[in-house]
């Protein structure tokens, strides 16, 4: 699921939450009929029912009661008044759900209070808890709408100045404008009886007291000009709550000088604010979301920089940019342009950017390695075109050598065509002489036979002749001669 999806699921959760609280409330108002007002009044029926309240009287002096809820504000009205009118609420409560008011006269001045609504100590940062403020204060300024002439800001006495005392503050600040405490605030401590019991010892007066605190209770002196009353709530004697509401009023007299009240316009104004509240009370659920969400673009992103080389993750990256644009978009829908969620808007941006980045790397080294193919490819095809002319080279190297090879042969054929001439030529001629040699010695022997034949034919001749005489002789002579 989508974190767009999961902020609109939830919205629905809480208008759901609210359909039931309202009827819970619708019950409750059922049940508490003997009671004369109603439950949190439309803007209209608080406007009308202080028409007629001012055909009976016009207030001189208007006064607001706003502050933590459990620092006797409700109290702080009730000794204003001079009779228990307003309920105190306990602190457990997380705010005061109703805009009560009364008028009172006091030395002929007609002083109207209205009892604020409370804020608790922890549920500042909740958005149905701020809604149900904003909607008290709405009704607050509906209740008076000439305005205010002072704001009555209440703190016990006794107790630290503490980090909630100051969202306290701080929220106070986001529902009347930034400047209020300075030009309509008038800090009052309650719980005055317990200041009497430790000066009884110290010594200390109530002004030097102030002049004593130091860190952030000084500075919020410093803010309201020192308009700082001391109350005790809870004294019977009617002097002193005389005296202690004088005291009061000639602070409010101060403000009264400067010719101003907090009125609607003011309180128009502070819109901005107000909705920057609005916007901050759904933060801790939104900052949730958004950590979830971003966590998942990041473990998201860090899987696909585990395969960086690939390039077929940059479109996953673009899923990431989207989904990081989207969340985006779901913060600034909810700003409303506040300006509250725009630290969350930034550390947004900060994954988005990483996202970028992963995306710009990932594209340049795509591009690289595209160049990188590209080169390849026309190294490879230089090779190729180097490898054909080579072999061609060398298959016309071999073409000639082997026509030269053949060429060799035939000259090798033709050679050993004219060494078997020549040798059967020489066989020829040897034939021819051995022949004429056999013929010739034929010859001679035939010859020899011949003279031999002679040669027998003398000897038988001449042995007859020696038989015969002389011829004897002739015959022996040649047998002497040839030795035979």
């Amino acid at each position: 699921m989508s974190w767009e999806r999961r902020r609109r699921r939830r919205e629905e959760e809480e208008k759901k939450r609210k359909k039931k609280k309202k009827k819970k409330k619708k019950k409750k108002k059922k049940k508490k009929k003997k009671k004369k007002k109603k439950k949190n009044p439309s803007q209209l029926d608080i406007q009308a029912s202080f028409i007629k309240v001012k055909m009976r009287h016009i207030s001189d002096i208007d006064l607001l009661l706003i502050g933590k809820t459990g620092n006797g504000k409700s109290a702080l009205g009730n000794a204003i008044l001079r009779r228990k009118k307003f309920v105190s609420k306990s602190s457990s409560m997380s705010v005061t759900k109703e805009i009560d008011y009364e008028v009172s006269e006091f030395k002929g001045k007609i002083i109207k209070v209205v009892d604020g609504p409370g804020v608790g100590d922890t549920r500042l940062d909740n958005e149905g808890s701020v809604k149900l403020v904003v909607q008290a204060m709405e009704q607050a300024m509906a209740a008076n709408t000439r305005g205010y002439h002072a704001f009555l800001l209440v703190v016990r006495f006794g107790g630290r100045f503490t980090a909630e005392d100051q969202d306290t503050i701080r929220f106070l600040k986001n529902m009347f404008g930034a400047d209020f405490v300075r030009r309509f605030c008038i800090l009052v401590l309650t719980c005055g009886d317990n200041f009497e019991r430790d000066a009884e010892d110290s010594g200390v007066t109530f002004d030097q007291w102030c002049s004593e605190q130091k860190g952030v209770f000084q500075e919020l002196l410093n803010e309201c000009e020192h308009r700082v009353v001391l109350f005790d709530n809870i004294t019977k004697d009617k002097q002193k709550q005389e005296a202690q509401i004088d005291d009061l009023l000639r602070v409010v007299q101060g403000l009264q000088s400067h010719g101003h009240r907090y009125t609607d316009q003011n309180f128009v104004l502070a819109q901005a604010a107000r909705d920057r509240a609005m916007v901050e009370s759904k933060k801790p659920a939104i900052r949730e979301e958004i950590f979830q969400e971003t966590s998942l673009i990041l473990q998201k992103l860090d899987e696909v920089r585990e395969n960086f080389q690939r390039e077929e993750q940059i479109p996953s990256l673009k899923q990431l940019l989207t989904r990081a644009d989207e969340l985006i978009k779901g913060v600034q829908d909810q700003d409303k342009g506040t300006g509250a969620l725009k630290d969350l808007e930034e550390s947004i941006s900060s994954v988005r950017k990483s996202v970028e980045e992963a995306i710009r790397v990932q594209t340049t080294v795509a591009e690289e390695r595209r160049r990188m193919e590209a080169r390849e490819k026309e190294i490879q095809a230089r090779m190729d075109q180097e490898m054909k002319r080579q072999r061609e080279q060398f298959e016309e190297l071999m073409a000639q050598q082997r026509k030269t090879e053949e060429e060799r042969r035939e000259m090798e054929k033709e050679l050993e065509q004219k060494r078997r001439e020549m040798e059967e030529e020489r066989a020829r001629a040897r034939e021819a002489r051995e022949k004429e040699l056999i013929n010739k010695l034929e010859e001679e022997r035939r010859l020899f036979q011949q003279q031999q034949q002679a040669l027998e034919k003398a000897y038988r001749d001449a042995r007859k002749e020696q038989d015969g005489g002389w011829l004897g002789k002739v015959v022996g002579f040649v047998r002497k001669i040839f030795r035979f």
